[in-house]
């Protein structure tokens, strides 16, 4: 049992030493317009009739649409008649006020549900360094669509021209309930080379340079914020007659840290490589009876990852050999395990780390 309790203990090189830079907490009774630009209409003004994904929605900055009530932002989407359309909803973004280059930026909300409902925590290029979208990329710290309630997604979308649109991206699910039935915490952490998505602090998905190739990486510029409900278009399809009205997105608040020594310096030649070593969590987790291990290596080396039971018996090497520097993932079948809680620890001439995972049969 001595030696199961020493594999829980995390053992870490590195880490970013996160300060906290702008935050939001709704604390005004109206939203503060000197960190928020509203966005109204359906994009045409913006040349993208129906913000460019066919939207039903009128967007609008009336209380029915938006407003702030015990320190929480309610973004409501509506359906009504209204200037020639069936939906209202909010859309506002932070571009001019609040844009950062790097950083990690943690979103406290409960999402909406039902088909044809798309609540957006996201990012934006605030000068389009690269070109339009999706030359200079997007960020979707959070994206949800109504008919999988319980699943979100974290992408970034890039490419050449609309016509050669890419996007890369993962999904989390919850183990039970709805993320409109509470708050959760969605967050990203974003440095030179990487971005990285986290659900409740538990990661689910990461992106490097290397990724993106042969395109180009746009996520060395500054961004800002967007939060907006859509209604309807091409991902989550129209609502149907399933979809109860009003929904809401409810925002608690927003936390933007950066690292002082990451933004002001700038990224080396390399920056498609890891910059540390990292173990990831194992996903999916719990998991029946495959699930998928990640990990970093800023340098080539051997690594060993190994599983024990909670009495610190070895079970499985799911690898053991010599690996080159990048990010790396191995898959784990559990088929001759029975459920249960099990450890894997990488270890590395270097860098040591345990994690434990769920397997349910």
């Amino acid at each position: 049992m001595i030696v199961a309790l020493s594999l829980l203990i995390p053992v870490s090189l590195t880490a970013q030493a996160w300060q906290l830079v702008w935050s939001e907490k709704f604390e005004t009774d109206t939203l503060d317009t000197t960190k928020w630009e509203y966005q109204l209409g359906t994009g045409s003004q913006y040349g993208l009739p129906g913000w460019g994904n066919m939207e039903r929605q009128y967007y609008t900055d009336r209380e029915e649409n938006i407003y702030i009530e015990n320190g929480k932002l309610h973004i409501r989407a509506l359906k009504e008649s209204y200037r020639l359309r069936n939906y209202t909803s909010a859309r506002i973004r932070t571009k001019g006020m609040a844009d950062f280059q790097y950083g990690k930026f943690e979103i406290r909300a409960k999402l909406p549900e039902g088909q044809g409902l798309w609540p957006a925590i996201w990012m934006l290029p605030t000068k389009n360094e690269y070109g339009v979208w999706p030359r200079s990329g997007e960020i979707d710290i959070m994206e949800l669509v109504g008919h999988e309630p319980d699943v979100v997604h974290g992408t970034v979308h890039y490419g050449t021209s609309s016509e050669d649109h890419h996007f890369r991206g993962g999904t989390y699910t919850l183990d039970e309930g709805r993320f409109s039935d509470d708050f959760h915490v969605f967050t990203i952490e974003w440095v030179p080379g990487r971005i990285t998505w986290y659900v409740d602090g538990n990661f689910f998905y990461f992106v490097n340079e290397r990724n993106l190739a042969p395109y180009n990486w746009p996520f060395d510029q500054k961004f800002h914020l967007l939060l907006n409900v859509a209604v309807g278009g091409i991902w989550p399809g129209n609502p149907d007659e399933t979809t109860e009205f009003p929904q809401e997105m409810i925002v608690d608040w927003i936390r933007v840290y950066q690292d002082a020594e990451l933004t002001s310096v700038e990224p080396e030649n390399n920056n498609d490589l890891p910059y540390s070593f990292e173990l990831h969590q194992n996903h999916p987790n719990p998991f029946n009876p495959t699930t998928n291990i990640s990990f970093d290596l800023p340098e080539a080396g051997h690594v060993t990852i190994r599983v024990y039971d909670m009495l610190g018996r070895q079970v499985a090497v799911p690898a053991n050999g010599d690996f080159q520097a990048g990010s790396h993932t191995i898959s784990f079948d559990a088929s001759n395990l029975s459920s249960g809680t099990y450890i894997y620890r990488m270890v590395t001439d270097s860098y040591q780390h345990s994690r434990t995972m769920q397997l349910i049969k």
